[in-house]
């Protein structure tokens, strides 16, 4: 048990003491003290005061020696200093820029280090995500791309191709089928990252290591289908020899049916 502490109040002090208990607009927590106060002038040890108000004793303590401190201003709570902002809009938009610009993938841990060591901002990883959030910014899958390789010149001529091809289909002249690929290997795919809500990251394609098990796929748009597996790269010798084999299978089957 501490020692006893006992405040003594002035009639005037009782009386404003009172009022303030009975105010409209004072904070629970002020009336509290404020009778605390008036508890202890009446002679009730900090115990019973206690268990009078559901305090713990050091908190009465406290309330009474603020009282004999700083008088009425001992019963408020002082104004907490607000947390400056360490950050400006410059520092989240070089951030955007790393996100779009950059070929690698960022977390809130990566993203917070960055913003530490170049531009000497210190921020939580929450409140970075907070931020984010509120830019349009999520946390998403990315995904590998063969954008940089491609060549608008050819890719017009190819195009053309396939306008041609289509129509020739279109007059029944040939049998057009539409083939992609998908597969899987030793290599990892590109992970998740933080980015723009509507857009996905593209991370352009490095060399692979190990054989990739390749699956190609062929259909027609009156719903005829076939796949073939190859093993490592997909080649024009690996892909020729895929399409003979299904040629072949095919023409098997038309035998057998008559």
């Amino acid at each position: 048990m501490g020692a006893r502490i006992r405040v003594f109040l002035t009639d005037e002090e009782d009386r404003t003491l009172k009022e303030l208990r009975q105010g409209i607009n004072v904070p629970q927590r002020v009336k509290d003290r404020a009778e605390a106060v008036r508890l202890s002038a009446q002679g009730w040890y900090v115990e019973r005061i206690a268990r009078y108000l559901g305090w713990h004793v050091t908190t009465v303590r406290e309330a009474l020696s603020r009282w004999k401190k700083k008088g009425l201003g001992g019963l408020w709570d002082l104004d907490k200093p607000k947390k400056q902002c360490n950050w400006s809009e410059e520092d989240m938009v070089c951030v955007e820029k790393w996100l779009k610009e950059e070929q690698r993938t960022y977390n809130a841990k990566q993203l917070v280090l960055r913003l530490k060591e170049e531009r000497n901002v210190d921020i939580t990883e929450g409140h970075l995500r907070r931020i984010l959030k509120a830019r349009g910014i999520c946390w998403k899958r990315s995904r590998s791309s063969h954008k940089a390789k491609q060549k608008e010149d050819l890719k017009a001529i190819k195009q053309a191709d396939l306008d041609m091809l289509e129509m020739a289909a279109a007059a029944g002249e040939i049998d057009l089928y539409y083939g992609d690929e998908s597969g899987c290997s030793p290599w990892s795919d590109p992970s998740y990252s933080y980015y723009f809500k509507g857009q996905q990251k593209r991370i352009e394609q490095t060399k692979r290591q190990g054989k990739r098990v390749n699956i190609m796929g062929f259909f027609q748009k009156i719903g005829t289908f076939f796949y073939g597996i190859i093993i490592g790269k997909v080649t024009s010798k690996t892909f020729i020899k895929l399409i003979d084999e299904q040629a072949r299978l095919a023409e098997e089957v038309r035998q057998k049916t008559g």
